[in-house]
């Protein structure tokens, strides 16, 4: 990424539109619910209203010309010390069915998903391998829970079922998971319940080899209620990871322990999503209904350290994404905007890097091109009566989310 994003310039590379907009649409429109690169920047990975994954191969003149301009950046920092451009590769829907540009400039490519899995009810979280990789075929798979469905492993070159993990409640029933991970080494799947996380052996399908639970009832004053939304492990090693709850806390935990070592508060909405710098010093949180990214130090958690404002007032998931030195934030907004801040340093206001006619949900950095996805878009209805229509920001919430 350049070293300084407000000098950057962005250019739309690629956009997929006609993927989404073909077929059937669901009501509100097909919306693009979120976008993630693949570890190895290979592919792009959406999930969309239509309950299905399509995963989106980047073209290889979009990675041709994004390399050389990381040489050429690095050519002018070692000549005068300035940085070069970057590039933005799209993923872009709105309710209203039409192409949104990244910037201006070159002309869009229309990316054409090379798979495409359907889930048949709505994708609440999906996740990448960690250790995927193009060359290596057996490498290369993902995961996925739905509403009323097991968590899944599908494989990303053939789109077949490779196994199932079922989480049971209770009454002994198939319960679905709110949020899937894997741990850093892809050996166990971690995966976000009611009021629990449980974890399965990759190798062993079936059952979870553990629950852990994070609070004894839904009253219970202590431990963490609610729906757990996201989790996220610390790329340091350490073995602590984040589970985010739609009750808005937020628990910190470490694999070989049940008891959460510390509970987090702060957010006035359902916590969406939680992220470790690369350092796996301090966690970033974000949720609905609640206009701010928290930042956290992990080492010390009295009191957040950070705030981030961007615009969030609905029930629809905002993602954000960092930079992988850790030295930026990038979100995307309910405003149509893509926001960039500075993590280090003074507060300052934020860079509006793009800028759309619809809220923008994902933003996904490439972990080594400067390469920036974004998903764009947003459930509209169209009034009885005529007039305008309407976007989606009551209380009903997004399709498959709930609390408690």
């Amino acid at each position: 990424m350049p070293t300084a994003p407000a000098d950057s310039t962005l250019v739309s590379k690629c956009a997929a539109f006609d993927a989404f907009s073909a077929g059937k649409r669901p009501a509100g429109g097909n919306v693009v619910r979120g976008v993630r690169w693949s570890p190895d920047g290979s592919c792009l990975l959406t999930a969309s209203e239509d309950c299905a994954l399509r995963v989106f191969h980047l073209p290889s003149e979009v990675a041709h010309d994004a390399y050389a301009t990381t040489c050429a950046a690095v050519e002018a920092e070692r000549g005068d010390g300035s940085g070069g451009g970057d590039g933005a590769a799209t993923a872009s829907e709105n309710g209203n069915g039409a192409v949104t540009g990244g910037g201006g400039g070159d002309s869009e490519e229309e990316l054409r998903p090379a798979l495409r899995i359907d889930e048949g009810e709505s994708v609440y979280d999906y996740a990448w391998y960690p250790l995927m990789s193009a060359h290596d075929p057996m490498t290369c798979c993902l995961l996925s829970t739905s509403r009323g469905r097991p968590v899944h492993l599908w494989d990303a070159v053939s789109g077949t079922l490779r196994a199932s993990y079922v989480g049971f409640n209770h009454l002994d029933e198939v319960d679905a998971a709110n949020s899937v991970v894997f741990e850093p080494s892809g050996r166990f799947i971690y995966a976000g319940y009611e009021r629990a996380v449980r974890v399965f052996d990759v190798t062993r399908p079936g059952r979870a080899i553990e629950t852990r639970p994070t609070a004894a009832t839904r009253k219970s004053r202590d431990g963490q209620r609610g729906l757990l939304s996201c989790l996220a492990f610390s790329p340091d090693g350490s073995g602590l990871y984040a589970a985010g709850s739609f009750a808005g806390s937020i628990g910190l935990y470490v694999d070989n322990a049940k008891a959460h070592v510390a509970l987090l508060g702060g957010h006035t909405g359902g916590v969406t999503q939680v992220q470790f710098t690369p350092d796996g010093l301090y966690l970033l949180s974000g949720a609905r209904r609640d206009g701010r990214i928290i930042a956290w130090d992990v080492r010390n958690t009295c009191q957040p350290v950070a705030e981030y404002v961007r615009s969030s007032p609905t029930n629809q998931r905002i993602g954000f994404d960092l930079s992988r030195d850790g030295s930026h934030l990038f979100t995307g907004s309910r405003d149509g905007c893509v926001l960039a801040y500075p993590l280090h340093g003074p507060p300052s206001e934020p860079t509006t890097l793009l800028s759309y006619a619809d809220a923008v949900s994902g933003v996904s950095l490439h972990p080594s091109l400067p390469l920036l996805a974004v998903s764009v878009g947003e459930r509209t209805f169209p009034l009885r009566f005529g007039g305008k229509r309407r976007r989606e920001g009551g209380e009903g919430g997004e399709g498959g989310e709930g609390g408690e």
